[in-house]
C-alpha cells in the first residue's frame, strides 16, 4: 500500500548510506522525494533507483548560509514538504574535552541543524494548512551513552533531540509530529571507511543482535514515523541499535 502517495518528503543527507535508504523507502511508499546532498554522483545514482518522475535531486551544501538559503528558495519554487527528515551530517572534529576550546565547540555545534531554522517557519505554515506534518531527526545511539572524543557530535545530536521535543509540543494540535530515530552501529560506506575493519567487527557484536545494522533498518523506522498511521506518536526517541541499551553483557 502506497500510504504516502500525496505527500512530499524532504530528505537531507540523501546521497548515500542511511539517507539513500530512507529516500528509497519513502519513495516506495508513494512519496515524492526531495533529495538533498553535497555529492552529485551520489544524487545521480539515487535518481536511477527511484521511480517517481516528480522527484527532485538538489545539489546543495547545507553547511553554510548560502546553501541553507538556497534550500529555502528552491522549496518556495517547488513546494514545501509534508515530511522532513533531518539526516544531514557535517563531520565535526573529534576531540576529548580536555583539548576542546570554545572555538572548536561553537564552530560545529549547530551546523547540522541550522538549515531547519531557515525552512521551519514556512514549512510549518504549509503543514498546518494540511493538518499533517512529520519531522524525523536522525540522531545516534552514541548520544545516549557518551563516547570519548565525541562530545561535539553528541552535543549536536542531543540539541536536535531537544528541538524536536519542543516541536512536538508546540505543533501537535496541528496534526504535526516530531520524532527521533537513534541508530546504533550501521554498516554504511562512510562508517566502514572511518572505522578500521578489526574495530568495526568488534563493535558490530556489542549488542543483543550480534551484528551491525543495515541502512534499510533505519529507513523502516523512518517510514513508520512518516506514515499517516503514526499520527498519535510524537516526541519519541527510538533506538535502532540491536538492543545495545540492554544488559547484553550479563547474558
Amino acid at each position: 500500500m502506497q500510504e504516502l502517495t500525496d505527500k512530499i518528503a524532504l530528505i537531507t543527507g540523501a546521497g548515500a548510506g542511511i539517507g539513500h535508504a530512507i529516500s528509497k523507502a519513502l519513495n516506495n511508499a508513494g512519496a515524492t522525494i526531495i533529495a538533498v546532498a553535497r555529492n552529485g554522483n551520489n544524487l545521480q545514482q539515487l535518481q536511477q533507483q527511484l521511480s517517481n518522475n516528480a522527484n527532485q535531486y538538489w545539489l546543495i551544501d547545507l553547511s553554510n548560509k548560502e546553501g541553507q538559503h538556497q534550500l529555502l528558495k528552491q522549496l518556495e519554487a517547488f513546494s514545501f514538504p509534508h515530511i522532513v527528515v533531518c539526516n544531514v551530517h557535517v563531520k565535526s572534529e573529534k576531540k576529548r574535552l580536555i583539548n576542546t576550546t570554545t572555538e572548536n565547540f561553537s564552530k560545529d555545534f549547530t551546523v547540522n541543524i541550522d538549515h531547519l531554522f531557515t525552512i521551519m517557519e514556512k514549512t510549518l505554515q504549509f503543514q498546518r494548512t494540511k493538518n499533517f506534518g512529520r519531522w524525523i531527526g536522525i540522531s545516534s545511539y552514541a548520544a545516549h551513552v557518551g563516547l570519548p572524543g565525541q562530545a561535539i557530535y553528541n552535543a549536536q545530536k542531543t540539541t536536535m533531540q531537544s528541538l524536536f521535543l519542543s516541536l512536538a509540543v508546540e505543533e501537535g494540535k496541528h496534526g504535526i509530529t516530531a520524532n527521533i530515530v537513534s541508530p546504533g552501529l550501521i554498516e554504511t560506506p562512510s562508517v566502514k571507511k572511518s572505522i578500521p575493519k578489526e574495530m568495526f567487527d568488534k563493535l558490530a557484536v556489542m549488542n543483543v543482535a550480534k551484528r551491525a545494522g543495515q541502512p534499510e533498518e533505519i529507513a523502516a523506522a523512518v517510514k513508520f514515523f512518516a506514515s499517516t498511521s503514526a499520527g498519535y506518536i510524537t516526541g519519541v526517541n527510538l533506538p535502532v541499535c540491536g538492543g545495545a541499551q540492554l544488559a547484553w553483557h550479563f547474558s
